[in-house]
């Protein structure tokens, strides 16, 4: 009898431990496949807990899904939120140190195809890091990317909530402005030279959400330069400039579209600043650059978060 019990006491402890361990293993250290935003396979862990960061938007998405603790390494230009500035820097946006980033030990490597060098990847990829690259342009690729970034950390239920979220405050705006007229904007990106963002870009999807018409949307660059003519023949009349960390101070930005005193948007004084981290960056941020601006475009509308 004693010779049976003990048989199955060790059994229910043997039955125990391989429960245990079969649930560690699928949480923290199991490997599988995934295809990321530009088609490469990585392998990467069940639930990542050493993630880098190679971009200041994946950083503030990481922070939106409360990974904070799970990152040990960020850019230098990754400052949002105040507590990402706390994190082990690996470098620049396209020059990240390999040898600070491997030192770090990361399960985890985000990057993104606007931004990061291939040869980076390639780089991390052959020393055996995973490098899982994301590809946002537009604001429902912000969205997937986001559920993306939540499923392969193991926060989806998170990742979804907060795309939810997201995607109400774009319902919003949408319904609002449907049946209203849409300015002409000039979106301002240089002082000299004069640059604005085109067609295929995030800033010109925000703009079109928010309920503006680019002035630069068919033009064949991404980011073209603007002259003087140019400008006045694009007849803006709205003016929305992203002040750079060399570009002059809002007075002298004044100053400057003083000279074209026939542009509509100048006459009406219709120029205004927005924050250059907020419409570059492909986080939940971008949101609400969406909202700023539908605000300026159409100041009657109402803001719901």
């Amino acid at each position: 009898m004693s010779f049976k019990l003990v048989c199955l006491k060790d059994h229910t402890l043997i039955f125990f431990l391989t429960v245990f361990l079969t649930i560690f293993c699928v949480e923290l250290s199991c490997a599988r496949t995934v295809t990321d935003e530009i088609g490469r396979r990585v392998n990467i862990s069940n639930a990542p807990q050493r993630i880098v960061s190679l971009a200041p938007g994946i950083t503030e998405t990481l922070y939106a899904l409360g990974l904070d603790d799970r990152i040990v390494g960020v850019t230098t230009f990754c400052d949002w939120p105040a507590a990402a500035r706390t994190k082990a820097r690996i470098g620049g946006f396209t020059n990240p140190s390999i040898e600070k980033i491997v030192s770090l030990k990361p399960d985890l490597i985000l990057a993104t195809a606007d931004g990061n060098r291939k040869d980076t990847v390639q780089q991390l990829e052959r020393l055996g890091l995973p490098v899982y690259v994301t590809n946002p342009s537009d604001t429902h690729s912000v969205l997937q990317s986001i559920l993306h970034i939540g499923e392969i950390t193991n926060r989806a239920k998170d990742a979804g909530i907060l795309v939810e979220k997201l995607q109400k405050r774009l319902n919003n705006i949408k319904a609002q402005i449907r049946l209203k007229r849409k300015p002409r904007v000039f979106f301002q990106l240089g002082l000299e030279p004069i640059v604005t963002a085109g067609r295929g870009t995030l800033i010109n999807e925000v703009i079109e959400r928010a309920g503006g018409v680019n002035v630069a949307a068919q033009d064949m660059a991404n980011y073209p330069r603007y002259s003087a003519e140019g400008i006045i023949g694009a007849s803006p009349e709205i003016i929305i400039f992203a002040p750079m960390v060399n570009d002059k101070t809002f007075v002298a930005v004044n100053r400057f579209w003083q000279k074209f005193g026939e542009v509509q948007a100048v006459k009406n004084n219709k120029i205004y600043p927005i924050d250059a981290n907020l419409i570059n960056r492909a986080s939940p941020r971008i949101f609400d650059a969406v909202e700023i601006m539908a605000l300026i475009f159409h100041p009657d509308i109402k803001i719901f978060k």
